[in-house]
């Protein structure tokens, strides 16, 4: 695999098999030891400062760990196993996530009681609602609820349970437009979650819409409150409502199987973006529509099929570039690895008719296997998208890639670009005395400026003198321009990428300031809210 502008770091883990991307760290977790692997990326100038902490835990997964899922403020850490899920509280520092203290406590999320006396359940999703609040979705007691816990680390129960919601059954309020339910057809039989995601709408941030995707390829959608999880409601009036409607019919699915499919939402317009593979390389983009209360459409802008050739691959995993709103990250089972921006968000807001298509970009291709990709930010040079690969020999093997690929959204430093112009003998008459006379002023000069440094002259002629022939001085001539032009093109490509990463940084850190005062204009807002209510309370 090769790219330029990259950074390949070698990962001597070898009992580390499960990652997670922190916004300017990796973590892993070390089965044999039973502790947590923490690799800072703050700094890329200095391969020293990327050390490796060991945090250790409180108590040890009894369970085989295959996931790691971060809390969106990194203050918890998900170990996900088979049939539970290990809550990890991590250490908080101004420098790094992984400093303070090496001993971290543990609580597990308890079982849901059931009727079932079968021992063969597994967890099937698992989302971060918020930084304390958690959907998860077990095969058992049933694998269409969703279960909604809070996370309190000051008690010593540390989890409870709240509430649970019913996805597709009959307790499921059924949205109606003109009599008809969105979805006109629908086999109405039983299916199983297959993928949890939300979102919030960007033009308010006080919803979050909850999607949850099951294996007919019905999808159905949540609104909640954030004011309700702020205010700590026991119970909340929020319900799934679907199976939603998907626009154009063509793109429906019609009871297709969608048991391996995935499910990523994007917030970047004022309609929610919702991606969904339809089979192995098909991705539909579609816009959230909401044109009435208690009505919800999907209508497909979009329909891309990856530009590969390889049989029987399919699409492994999607990740959201949380900086670029409108670009996320696809790789397949073959180990390439595409970039795709939707280039259609500003003619959807301005309502026009004609759009561009989706931009689809292939970033590389792995000899080895893509283990998990993310993205990371560092103090030098921004965002960075981070690989995990390991070798199909040695599954021990294992190389962290980080590279800047290049995105539309940021305009790139141009350059004119150089020609080559190739030197030969074969000229014409005016072009071989222009050629005759350039050489001899070089002649001249040479024989004036004694202050040059000496340069041996090869000389392919015969003659045993120490003049040197036109031709064999225009060779060497052709050989030092041909020289000062790879040297000057190679600072110049130097200094291009330069510009391009200070630019890229730039953009970087005014997405990240923007984001952080949109999270910090929403804080005010609820404490706001929450002030006015206590003071309506008070005067009651």
């Amino acid at each position: 695999m090769s790219f330029s502008n990259s950074i390949r770091i070698p990962l001597v883990l070898p009992n580390v098999d499960v990652f997670t991307f922190g916004e300017s760290s990796l973590f892993g977790y070390d089965s044999s030891n039973n502790c947590l692997i923490v690799y800072s990326l703050i700094e890329l100038n200095n391969r020293n400062d990327q050390l490796i902490d060991h945090l250790h835990l409180s108590s040890s997964p009894t369970s085989s760990i295959r996931r790691l899922i971060l809390n969106p403020d990194e203050t918890i850490l998900a170990l996900i196993a088979d049939k539970t899920v290990y809550l990890v509280y991590l250490p908080q520092s101004n420098s790094s996530p992984s400093k303070g203290s090496r001993l971290c406590p543990v609580n597990i999320i308890p079982s849901l009681p059931s009727n079932s006396t079968s021992i063969y359940y597994f967890l099937i999703d698992f989302v971060w609602l918020s930084s304390i609040h958690i959907v998860i979705v077990y095969s058992k007691p049933s694998s269409s609820e969703c279960h909604l816990y809070k996370v309190r680390p000051s008690k010593p129960d540390g989890i409870e349970y709240l509430q649970t919601f019913y996805v597709g059954s009959s307790s499921t309020k059924e949205r109606r437009h003109s009599g008809k339910p969105n979805k006109r057809i629908s086999l109405d039989q039983s299916s199983d979650i297959v993928k949890l995601d939300l979102v919030k709408r960007k033009q308010d941030f006080e919803l979050i819409l909850l999607f949850a995707m099951k294996t007919d390829g019905d999808i159905f959608i949540m609104e909640i409150d954030q004011n309700q999880l702020v205010n700590n409601e026991k119970r909340m009036t929020s319900e799934f409502v679907g199976p939603i409607c998907i626009l154009p019919s063509a793109f429906d699915n019609y009871g297709a199987d969608h048991s391996h499919s995935s499910l990523i939402c994007l917030s970047c317009l004022s309609y929610p973006i919702v991606i969904f593979t339809r089979d192995k390389c098909q991705i539909n983009e579609c816009i959230v529509l909401n044109p009435s209360i208690e009505q919800y459409y999907l209508f497909t802008i979009d329909s891309i099929c990856l530009p590969i050739n390889e049989n029987n691959q399919i699409i492994k995993s999607m990740i959201v570039d949380k900086l670029n709103s409108n670009i996320y990250y696809v790789y397949d089972s073959s180990s390439n690895i595409y970039s795709i921006e939707i280039l259609w968000i500003d003619q959807i807001e301005e309502k026009q008719k004609k759009i561009p298509l989706t931009n689809v970009q292939h970033l590389i291709k792995s000899n080895d296997v893509i283990q998990q990709i993310g993205l990371i930010q560092t103090n030098n040079k921004g965002q960075w998208l981070a690989i995990i690969t390991k070798t199909q020999i040695n599954q021990q093997q294992k190389e962290l890639i980080l590279i800047r690929p290049r995105s539309l959204s940021l305009t790139s430093v141009t350059s004119t670009p150089i020609k080559s112009i190739p030197l030969t003998g074969t000229t014409t008459s005016k072009t071989s005395n222009l050629s005759s006379e350039f050489i001899h002023r070089i002649r001249k000069i040479l024989a004036r400026d004694r202050s040059l440094p000496n340069k041996t002259l090869t000389s392919l002629s015969s003659s045993t003198t120490n003049v040197i022939s036109d031709s064999d001085f225009e060779r060497n001539i052709s050989k030092l321009l041909t020289l000062v032009s790879e040297q000057y093109i190679e600072k110049q490509e130097d200094v291009r990428e330069e510009l391009e990463n200070k630019q890229r940084f730039l953009y970087d850190f005014q997405q990240t300031q923007l984001i952080a005062n949109q999270e910090l204009s929403q804080k005010i807002e609820q404490i706001q809210q929450k002030f006015q209510t206590l003071n309506q309370q008070y005067q009651q």
